[in-house]
């Protein structure tokens, strides 16, 4: 592994709420969600972090972050258990002045800006937990250092129709940054912000004290980034390879079922660059002599008895005898039972659909009544433990999530762009 040119230590946000997540998030952190069957979304940062020699890692948490703190643990499926460096979590807290929660991607830092004073390293790289991508992120460090600005910020372009949803940069001579729009209407350039970004160390320490004082939540997109192009002190590094945010229902089922295809842009079988997890000690998969798996990723400890097209299961999944799955991602322990039918739907952890049950068919022009905005493409949403009674129909743009003490839905139908949550304040 070729060694880095300058000390740099890793910053990862991983406090996000997800609320266009849905149900996904109701129990957890958004860089803790499962992805890809075995993994988990943070999984893709921490690889490229320790891939390119960054091996000092802090990792901001926030909100539900119980299973990300158990996910990450000591760092060791990174190699990151050591005495020096290694991978260190930093939770919100109660001090003289500071709030108990980060009010904004920059305020976390600010919050924590004691760690940054003491910090033995010539750059700080600030990284999101919730975005799916391979990066070596040693270039982006030379680029960083050639151009000899004080920040930097990774873009990728997009099309032209999603720039409402990113920072727009607008790029001049030697790689400056001339502009930058914070999720415009229209604009001339379609290169988007990637969350990615690299300062000076000390130059971070007195922008963040510089800034705090005119915003309580300080954000690198809306203040930061916008005030330090004006002063033409941000350069741009562009990446040509596949990334994603994963920030709605809707990219993380296409980018899920985007892995299926072909010839898929984010390739995860790469025995030379395996992307890293916490092993799996579940025992391998069991195909029954009836079954029929068809392009579909299929992890360890599932059971297939029935037909299993274009889906993803994720470690521990049990399918019945002639059920079937189509366009579908099952998260670990759900058990399916025979003669059901499941499409277009995403199956949070533990949950079990009953005999004969179907669910996801229906006219998927017709949006969920309690998240239009969210389910609105026919696509239905059961959330964890959610025990489905046998024979049950419930349409597509559905949300449903049991009860958080036995998982128990009513026994009735669920119409198209319908919902049964037990206790869904907030939702």
């Amino acid at each position: 592994m070729r060694e880095q040119a300058v000390k740099t230590v890793a910053l990862i946000l991983a406090g996000g709420i997800g609320k266009r997540l849905s149900l996904l998030t109701r129990y957890r952190a958004k860089p803790a969600v499962q992805f890809a069957g075995s993994y988990r979304i943070i999984d893709f940062t921490m690889t490229n972090c320790v891939r390119s020699g960054i091996d000092n890692i802090f990792i901001l948490t926030q909100y539900i972050s119980r299973s990300l703190s158990r996910h990450i643990g000591i760092g060791k499926p990174w190699d990151l258990d050591r005495a020096y460096g290694g991978v260190h979590l930093l939770h919100p807290h109660l001090g003289y002045q500071a709030a108990d929660w980060y009010q904004g991607t920059a305020d976390a830092i600010y919050q924590n800006i004691t760690v940054l004073r003491e910090l033995d390293c010539d750059l700080v790289m600030i990284l999101s937990g919730d975005h799916v991508y391979r990066m070596d992120y040693r270039e982006f460090i030379d680029f960083h250092v050639a151009c000899g600005l004080p920040a930097s910020v990774g873009v990728v372009e997009v099309p032209r129709s999603l720039c409402r949803e990113f920072g727009i940069a607008t790029i001049g001579t030697h790689a400056k940054i001339v502009r930058f729009q914070e999720k415009p209407v229209r604009s001339k350039s379609n290169l988007a912000s990637m969350g990615i970004y690299i300062f000076d160390r000390s130059f971070l320490i007195r922008t963040l004290a510089e800034f705090k004082r005119f915003h309580d939540d300080l954000d690198f997109g809306k203040h930061v980034i916008p005030r330090l192009v004006q002063r033409r002190l941000v350069s741009a590094h562009r990446f040509a390879g596949y990334w994603l945010d994963i920030g709605t229902l809707k990219s993380y089922f296409s980018a899920s079922l985007g892995l299926l295809a072909d010839r898929p842009r984010l390739k995860l079988h790469d025995p030379e660059n395996p992307i890293l997890t916490v092993p799996d000690d579940n025992p391998p998969v069991v195909v029954d002599s009836r079954a029929n798996v068809r392009r579909s990723l299929v992890s360890n400890g599932c059971v297939i008895r029935g037909d299993v097209t274009s889906s993803i299961l994720s470690p521990g999944v049990v399918v019945g005898r002639d059920a079937r799955i189509e366009r579908s991602i099952i998260f670990s322990e759900c058990i399916i039972e025979p003669g059901a039918f499941v499409k277009d739907t995403i199956i949070d952890k533990q949950c079990r659909i009953g005999r004969n049950t179907t669910i996801g068919l229906g006219n998927r022009a017709i949006p969920n009544q309690r998240q239009p905005s969210y389910l609105d493409f026919g696509l239905t949403l059961i959330g964890r433990k959610t025990d489905i009674p046998a024979g049950l129909h419930i349409g597509t743009n559905c949300l449903v999530c049991g009860s958080p003490a036995h998982g128990r839905i009513p026994k009735k139908d669920i119409g198209d762009g319908g919902y049964s949550v037990a206790g869904d304040s907030g939702l």
